[in-house]
């Protein structure tokens, strides 16, 4: 991230300028540092999910106020949240091919991939940190994904279907030795999807954060306006990947063979 100097201190993000975060950090410091990186824990991703949670409800019931049959002329939130809307619902349709388990699903996937754009797009303002370029809250969407498709797998063909699934095509006593080596085979793939959903945004977020930090510290606010515009590009990609992985994961556990 882009770091400030002030006071003698390093501040990474404009966040912890505001006031009691520091106090807040004092209070946490016994839990030590991150498991795998090893920095010290901090808050800046709980906080900016916070801003961008509560941006997203006063957007949602500005647009909901404003609801008519009709659609507007203009473009205006409500505009953009129901082509949102029409854009997710027609993913899930075209993976799924069940209108009714497709709006089923609609909320979580919408859920998803506005509360990721608008975390991504701190990623576009020097100073700020996107909570997606966070282990911890990409994780937690990851597993809400993976329990989400296990548990739809269950319930479209129950525990025993689901499971033997995992034991590949063949199911009989003369492909026993391929049925044992496929399951942990597949168990596997299943354990990789929230590792993969949470590593490619993770990844992807961190890096262009880094590099618009980067420039914006060593070149005039006008002259990466280039790679700010790509900078938008990543922002609108990456919730598109996330979402249409999740789609496709949720569709594959509920599919019949």
């Amino acid at each position: 991230m882009l770091s400030i100097a002030l006071a003698n201190e390093s501040v990474h993000s404009l966040i912890e300028l505001i006031p009691g975060v520091d106090t807040l950090y004092e209070q946490f410091g016994w839990l030590g540092q991150t498991f795998i990186f090893g920095n010290n824990i901090t808050f800046i991703h709980v906080i900016t999910s916070i801003i961008a949670t509560v941006g997203i409800i006063i957007l949602g019931l500005a647009s909901w106020k404003k609801f008519r049959p009709t659609p507007d002329a203009k473009l205006n939130p409500r505009t953009i949240f129901e082509l949102t809307i029409d854009a997710l619902l027609g993913l899930l349709e075209g993976q799924i091919h069940d209108k009714q388990k497709a709006r089923k699903y609609l909320p979580l996937i919408l859920g998803l991939a506005v509360f990721i754009f608008a975390n991504n797009i701190f990623a576009l303002i020097p100073g700020f940190g996107p909570a997606t370029d966070n282990l911890n809250t990409n994780v937690g969407m990851a597993l809400i994904v993976f329990c989400v498709s296990v548990i739809a797998g269950i319930r479209a063909k129950g525990l025993g279907h689901y499971l033997a699934e995992f034991c590949g095509p063949i199911r009989s006593l003369k492909g026993l030795p391929l049925m044992i080596l496929m399951f942990p085979i597949e168990l596997i793939g299943q354990i990789v999807r929230p590792i993969t959903l949470t590593i490619r945004l993770m990844g992807n977020m961190f890096g262009d954060h880094a590099i618009v930090a980067i420039l914006l510290a060593l070149c005039a606010p006008f002259v990466p306006s280039i790679m700010m515009t790509l900078g938008v590009l990543v922002v609108f990609i990456q919730t598109v990947v996330f979402c249409m992985l999740s789609v496709v994961y949720i569709s594959m556990s509920i599919a019949e063979e």
